[in-house]
């Protein structure tokens, strides 16, 4: 599979909720700024959007696992979870916070996982869905835009950048709530300025958590 991107509007899933996790994909250039491509929407941007989650990448190997983990899915495929870019070769055990990847002449970075929720149940019409993402970590991840600029559909997406001391996003997902996880990581990843600023705060608590309640064991 080729780089692929995915533009969505923000509607209503079949309960009402607003959403724009249903994407097409693109068959013209796209403007990419900071908060990503010029016309992809949220729908509630408490929660999605923004610099540090201007755009959603899934991993292309993952629709296959979903789909046979839920088969009664219908016409499930790219485009589905709301991501704005899909292609094979980049999974969450080897990508790693902070990467620069290259889109043309434009450069993204890697900030965080995406936390599955609700909406991917919702979406899919299967309520086990999320807990499966999570429990299996095919979650995906989002980008910073550090150069914008125009994006042609047909563009690969390559990494050009690379800190082999930062966590993975796998790592990354497992360390958020690790009660035994090393206060000195902790403290690391909550000032750690690649990584978004709700997962930085997040980090944050748990560094004061483990401050009060040292692990016995490591």
């Amino acid at each position: 599979m080729s780089t692929r991107y995915f533009l969505g509007r923000a509607s209503r899933l079949p309960d009402g909720t607003p959403s724009a996790i249903a994407k097409q994909a693109a068959s013209t250039p796209l403007r990419l700024g900071p908060l990503g491509f010029a016309g992809d929407e949220q729908a509630d941007r408490r929660f999605h959007g923004g610099p540090d989650q201007a755009l959603h990448y899934c991993p292309a190997e993952h629709y296959a696992a979903l789909a046979a983990r839920f088969p009664l899915l219908q016409g499930f495929g790219p485009g589905d979870l709301g991501e704005n870019i899909s292609d094979t070769g980049w999974l969450e055990d080897d990508v790693r916070l902070g990467d620069v990847f290259a889109l043309g002449d434009c450069r993204i970075a890697v900030t965080q996982p995406r936390v599955p929720c609700h909406k991917i149940a919702k979406r899919l019409d299967e309520p086990d869905a999320p807990a499966f993402v999570a429990d299996t970590v095919r979650l995906g991840w989002y980008f910073r835009v550090i150069e914008g600029g125009v994006v042609q559909p047909d563009t690969p997406l390559t990494r050009v950048d690379s800190d082999l001391g930062a966590p993975s996003i796998a790592a990354l997902w497992h360390l958020r709530l690790d009660p035994a996880a090393d206060p000195a990581l902790i403290g690391w990843l909550a000032t750690h300025a690649a990584l978004g600023g709700a997962w930085r705060a997040k980090f944050a608590q748990r560094a004061e958590w483990l401050a009060r309640n040292p692990p016995l064991f490591r």
